[in-house]
């Protein structure tokens, strides 16, 4: 399997999540398609990287998510259109993405540290506003983007409170993202697939 085996518009998701990893930063990438299937924003996070003269950066805010979601009217609602994140979204971009009207959510693969998918207490906006919800994806495509985030955390942080929880909850998923290449090898995104096969 290679990224561009996945079907539209997961590649460019994942060329996201990737070039957010080589930076150093959460590696998330996220798009927003219309109706018909077409790419209207996109974002990467960039909580650690300087901001872009589009994106919002060098804040805790500054999720994938959010990026892709500032670049829609405030004038529109979107029920018609999806967000696609390559990590299942936060509280922070859940409640963005009900706040935006946007109508669908996909996420690659799950997060088990920091998802909040099902963990949002219901409001009555949410309930004018429903959010469709569908994620994980199967196979590698869904245990790629946590994985980068276990090597990143480890990478990062490697004694704090996300590294603890990865390594008594899932000291599987530590060991395979610690075969990971780090941000600044010459590694591809096709050679992680191919590592996951």
């Amino acid at each position: 399997m290679t990224n561009a085996d996945l079907p539209d518009p997961w590649p460019e998701v994942f060329l996201l999540m990737w070039e957010a990893y080589a930076a150093g930063t959460i590696p998330v990438g996220a798009v927003i398609t219309d109706q018909t299937g077409a790419v209207v924003s996109r974002g990467r996070n960039r909580i650690f990287n300087d901001e872009s003269s589009e994106q919002l950066g060098r804040s805790r805010l500054a999720h994938a998510e959010i990026n892709a979601l500032l670049q829609l009217s405030s004038q529109h609602t979107y029920e018609t259109y999806t967000l696609y994140s390559a990590l299942e979204p936060c509280h922070l971009c859940l409640s963005a993405a009900i706040s935006t009207r946007v109508g669908s959510l996909e996420y690659a693969s799950s997060d088990s540290y920091g998802g909040a998918i099902g963990k949002l207490l219901p409001s009555r906006d949410h309930e004018a506003h429903p959010l469709n919800v569908s994620g994980p994806l199967e196979g590698p495509a869904g245990r790629l983007p946590e994985m980068l985030l276990v090597a990143h955390v480890l990478w990062r942080v490697p004694k704090g409170n996300a590294a603890g929880f990865y390594r008594c909850t899932n000291p599987d998923l530590v060991a395979e993202a610690e075969s990971l290449p780090n941000p600044d090898a010459d590694a591809t995104l096709d050679d992680l697939f191919a590592m996951l096969a």
